[in-house]
């Protein structure tokens, strides 16, 4: 929590201003030599009450203890999160208390007032609760209020904001979208477990070293913890691999914040319908990723690397970090046998490089953009596989 300060421009009373309290002495100072008893104990009385108030105040904060709870951290956009925040006071003095939720409008609304005050007793806790509703994709901090506590009478307020804070991430929406087809990466033509060709990225466990296997099948780790040379056991490649990429430069140098935000929720749509599909998939971006994660996710088939998949895309800025054929080049090893869809705004010179890249790696790539542009200007990369990404969105 961070140190409680006097609230600015607060004036609950005329009795906690500076001038009042000097009126105060002057006539107390009067009473005293014109021996009035009553006024002078009327102002005693106010007096005692200021400083009592004040020093209540001052001790308001003292054993006083605030929980931040929400019920889900990760949502989908358009849907409703809870957050209580618990206080507790935990001393015989009673504290006026309000609790103010910092929350931006175009992230999160509320059905009520993101403001409730009370009342805390003595060793009592009480409880604000307050139903939100997510508008967009992103990773936003929730629970950190502003909170001003006050002796009963509200006289000498305190606030402070407690550092309790949680990360909610917004998944992008996920909208019905066409089927899209890549070539599959079949090895002679020979399906399920008949297929000779293995696929390293799968491994389904480990055995006894062969001699007649590659030596890039060995498990060096396995083979230190059982003291014996023991090998992968890969399972056959029969399944799709889909690398899903999208590039972030062509969308900060245009300032397109719609297209952006439409353009992930169709990449995270495509890599929803390929898990669904049984197919491995893979995400790869050179977007600024909020929290300093990685802009990579490696191919999977399974529910954690979807989440991994949606909570990056969630996590994604509209700012480069840096080049996609670097990052390309930085987990090559792992991009064995996949096929590619490129995401960007629009056609350009690099688009034409990212073609060449692709061709020199032999992977096959199928290309969405936001806008088409001019065609004409680009006519070695309109001879590919190139969609509007409003094709495929229903």
């Amino acid at each position: 929590m961070d140190p409680d300060q006097g609230v600015p421009f607060h004036v609950t009373t005329i009795f906690t201003s500076r001038l009042i309290l000097m009126m105060a002495l002057v006539f107390l100072f009067i009473s005293l030599l014109n021996h009035q008893n009553q006024m002078t104990l009327l102002i005693l009385l106010i007096l005692g009450l200021i400083c009592i108030t004040k020093l209540w105040s001052r001790f308001a904060f003292s054993k006083m203890t605030f929980t931040s709870i929400l019920d889900k951290h990760k949502i989908f956009p358009g849907e409703r999160i809870t957050l209580d925040i618990t206080a507790e006071n935990a001393k015989l003095l009673p504290v006026w208390l309000q609790v103010k939720v910092r929350i931006n409008p175009s992230h999160f609304v509320s059905d009520t007032p993101l403001c409730e005050n009370s009342y805390l007793l003595w060793f009592q806790r009480t409880r604000f609760s307050w139903t939100l509703q997510s508008l967009k994709r992103g990773c936003y901090p929730i629970g950190n209020p502003h909170i001003t506590i006050a002796d009963l009478l509200g006289f000498f307020p305190k606030q402070t904001s407690h550092s309790d804070r949680v990360e909610v991430i917004v998944y992008p929406e996920i909208i019905s979208i066409r089927p899209v087809s890549l070539p599959q990466h079949i090895f002679f033509g020979v399906p399920g477990a008949q297929s000779p060709v293995q696929d390293p990225v799968y491994i389904l466990g480990t055995r006894e070293y062969q001699s007649f296997t590659p030596v890039k099948f060995i498990h060096w780790k396995a083979s230190a913890r059982y003291a014996k040379l023991q090998e992968k056991v890969c399972e056959p490649s029969v399944q799709e691999k889909i690398l899903i990429v999208v590039d972030v430069g062509l969308f900060f140098t245009h300032q397109a914040t719609s297209d952006f935000e439409q353009m992930l929720s169709a990449a995270a749509s495509m890599a929803v319908n390929f898990e669904n599909r049984g197919n491995a998939v893979g995400f790869m971006t050179n977007a600024v990723i909020s929290g300093g994660a990685s802009g990579f996710v490696p191919l999977g088939r399974n529910r954690q690397t979807l989440s991994r998949i949606l909570e990056t895309i969630a996590r994604m800025q509209m700012k480069q970090d840096s080049r996609v054929s670097d990052i390309f080049h930085q987990h090559i090893s792992v991009l064995w046998g996949i096929s590619c869809i490129f995401c960007s705004h629009s056609i350009d010179s690099s688009l034409v490089k990212m073609k060449q890249f692709y061709a020199r790696k032999r992977i096959p790539v199928k290309y969405f953009v936001s806008t088409m542009g001019e065609p004409e200007s680009n006519p070695t990369i309109v001879s590919d596989m190139i969609q509007p990404i409003d094709t495929i969105c229903l």
